[in-house]
């Protein structure tokens, strides 16, 4: 009798204990629905208020904050700081300290910065193992048109294949020159951007002249922003004789400063040979 008893009271307190799980578990339900349904409207509202801010009832000339929104706009995007990175230092100033590259006696290869925490500037630079820089060109063959582009645009994005970047003076079409057929030695494709200063009208026709017979080749004029802006040579921290080989994937493989010293054949067969990791056909 007493073990029924307390059996008994077992399955009542059992049965109590499922109710009350199941009334909790209930009412932690509602909790959440009703939280979610706050963040929802919250998020809504601060959508609402973007959303209003963007009509052309508040973005337009005749509205005072409007009119100071749009000029800011123009402003961002005049000065190409529309695609601002948070650590342009870090993301753009990437370079190979080894590998596919060769390094000349000027270039300091150093380890690089530790994290600081603090966003560093971007500085530009042409030494092997650093991203090609960027600046706004144009095509020698289309001045008359607004159309600009970017020198990474000059890498070519679908095949493998070398840019190498050289200003229209003698010894650096030479140099080209050399290039084009050492890279064949190599069974590899060089493509050659001639950069032109500035304010150039016409030039085609020497190039032309230069590389016969080969024609991967591209002229481009520099676009700068103002007369006080930086030429691509001092952008690039180099003088326009000097000469900058890009691999396909954006970043120096090779540069030289000024001419070439010695024998150009020599040394771009060097150059291949140590980015490529073999020995060209013609190579002794």
């Amino acid at each position: 009798m007493k073990w029924n008893v307390g059996r008994l009271q077992f399955s009542i307190l059992n049965s109590v204990s499922k109710i009350l799980e199941q009334q909790w578990k209930f009412l932690l339900s509602l909790v959440l629905i009703q939280l979610l349904q706050i963040q929802r409207a919250i998020l809504d509202g601060l959508f609402t208020i973007g959303r209003a801010q963007l009509s052309d009832f508040v973005l337009n000339e005749n509205n005072p904050f409007g009119s100071l929104r749009l000029a800011k706009l123009r402003r961002i995007f005049e000065e190409g700081k529309s695609l601002q990175l948070q650590f342009p230092a870090e993301d753009l100033g990437f370079r190979y300290l080894k590998g596919a590259i060769v390094p000349d006696d000027d270039s300091v290869l150093e380890a690089p910065e530790a994290p600081t925490g603090r966003r560093r500037d971007y500085v530009p630079s042409a030494d092997p193992g650093s991203r090609l820089p960027h600046m706004n060109v144009r095509l020698l063959a289309k001045l008359s048109s607004e159309e600009t582009f970017s020198t990474l645009d000059l890498v070519a994005v679908d095949k493998v294949e070398f840019l190498l970047i050289i200003a229209p003076v003698e010894s650096s079409y030479r140099l080209a020159h050399v290039t084009f057929k050492i890279a064949e030695e190599f069974n590899s494709s060089v493509k050659v951007c001639v950069v032109w200063p500035d304010g150039t009208v016409d030039g085609a026709a020497r190039s032309k002249e230069a590389f016969d017979p080969w024609e991967n080749y591209i002229d481009v004029v520099e676009v700068r922003r103002s007369t006080t802006s930086l030429s691509w040579w001092d952008i690039c921290q180099m003088t326009h004789r000097g000469a900058i080989l890009v691999r396909p994937d954006e970043h120096i493989a090779w540069h030289v400063k000024s001419v070439v010293v010695g024998d150009p054949t020599l040394e771009m067969k060097r150059v291949f040979s140590s980015v490529l990791g073999v020995q060209s056909t013609g190579l002794q």
